[in-house]
């Protein structure tokens, strides 16, 4: 797809807008990428392409120099599947990004993202993974944790007497097979459950990732944990670092992580240290979320949280995803003072004013009324990043207020926005291939 179909883009003279179609494309595509970032990128990139489901070369794009004839600005749009408290939410990241040096400062990026941005209108919300304070502009923030870690030396994890060791060592620790799904699925499903936002799989992407065994650059192996021939839970763990030269580089990372019970999560501990001593490792790195079981513990024999990067999120249009987890608004009312909440509330961000309008506890569409004068709709005030703060729940309403002197919340409205919008811990687990 050229320019001369996208008129509406505003591109330049000298450069032409194009949609990736044909193998040459696709080849010039990962060769740039692999060029402008690293290597494995380009690896990376050509990996999703070919595998991940709903992500095929018509959701990567580029701007070209028409008179040199090769790439010099590209964008990709990587589709996944999110959940907020059990909604799902389509999810549409922005994912490579990047510009020739000689090329910036002339508006490419913004060209490119004004077409993401028209496919964005088929989603709930955005996200991307990349550099601070620059994709501001363009309406993402700091929200939700990316790659937190709790970190464990070995040496913490206790020894026992090798004579007559605990009853839990006779739990059975084993590679997963295609057999053992249906149960991994449950577990991993049983572990977002206590999260507020998470990562949907189905099964077909539960296939690639199960076929290819990679978490970023890495190689995965998935183990389950079997105790009493019932599978008690499961957890896919990597080595890092393993080029590097420096020893405190490499580590044994376990991604992901869901078990039951306390025996097995033991077990998985004294199985991690025998694994880091074999490869003359000293740390181990789990998921840095407090509703996995195994970080949790972790932490108690000392553990420690290592320094966090968050995903950038933008919801591109609040309405449509207020709308959507409605549902979860009228549940949280249940049992609570409100559950007969007949009102109507206004929650005004400056630039919009989001009317919720509860009747017994239920709650009818959501609708906007616009931009309001300044002394009307005053009890509930904040802007519009903090107000996607508080509905992802990254933040308490006190701990917002502290931040803003913006974020106005008067009388019992506090208490009505702390059962809508609770702080909730979230954690997005491996969603790419």
């Amino acid at each position: 797809m050229t320019i001369k179909q996208l008129d509406w883009l505003n591109v330049p003279d000298g450069f032409e807008f194009r949609v990736v179609e044909t193998d040459e494309e696709l080849e010039e595509l990962i060769k740039f990428n692999a060029t402008i970032h690293e290597p494995t990128d380009g690896e990376f990139l050509k990996r999703l392409i070919e595998n991940l489901p709903r992500f095929g070369r018509e959701m990567n794009f580029y701007i070209r120099d028409s008179e040199k004839g090769h790439i010099v600005s590209s964008i990709n749009a990587i589709p996944s599947v999110w959940e907020y408290d059990g909604i799902a939410l389509n999810n549409l990241e922005l994912g490579f990004v990047g510009t020739l040096k000689e090329y910036r400062e002339k508006g490419l990026l913004r060209i490119l993202y004004s077409y993401f941005d028209r496919l964005l209108k088929n989603y709930d919300i955005s996200t991307i993974q990349g550099i601070p304070y620059l994709y501001r502009t363009f309406g993402y923030d700091f929200i939700i944790p990316l790659a937190r870690k709790f970190s464990l030396r070995v040496d913490n994890i206790p020894s026992f007497n090798k004579e007559s060791p605990p009853d839990f060592m006779s739990i059975i620790i084993r590679p997963a097979t295609k057999s053992d799904r249906a149960d991994i699925v449950k577990l991993y499903d049983e572990l977002k459950s206590r999260l507020l936002v998470s990562v949907r799989r189905d099964e077909e992407l539960w296939n690639v990732q199960e076929r290819l065994k990679v978490g970023d650059d890495d190689t995965f192996e998935t183990m389950v944990i079997e105790r009493e021939n019932t599978i008690d839970g499961y957890f896919r763990v990597l080595v890092r670092g393993k080029t590097s030269t420096a020893p405190y580089e490499v580590y044994l990372d376990v991604i992901e992580s869901s078990i039951r019970s306390f025996d097995s999560v033991m077990r998985t501990l004294h199985f991690l240290k025998e694994e880091a001593i074999k490869k003359s490792l000293y740390l181990i790195t789990v998921p840095g979320t407090t509703k996995s079981n195994l970080s949790r513990i972790a932490l108690d024999f000392g553990g420690a949280i290592g320094s966090e990067w968050k995903h950038q999120i933008r919801v591109p249009n609040v309405v449509k995803f207020l709308n959507t987890i409605r549902p979860v608004l009228e549940r949280r009312l249940q049992g609570t003072i409100f559950k007969d909440l007949s009102q109507v509330i206004f929650i005004n961000t400056y630039r919009h004013c989001y009317v919720l309008n509860f009747n017994k506890g239920s709650l009818k569409p959501i609708d906007d009324i616009g931009v309001q004068e300044i002394g009307t709709k005053r009890e509930i005030r904040m802007p519009p990043p903090d107000f996607v703060r508080l509905i992802l729940g990254e933040y308490s309403i006190d701990e917002l207020r502290r931040i803003n002197m913006d974020f106005v919340v008067t009388g019992s409205h506090k208490a009505l926005l702390e059962t809508l919008f609770p702080k909730r811990e979230s954690y997005i687990f491996l969603y790419h291939c």
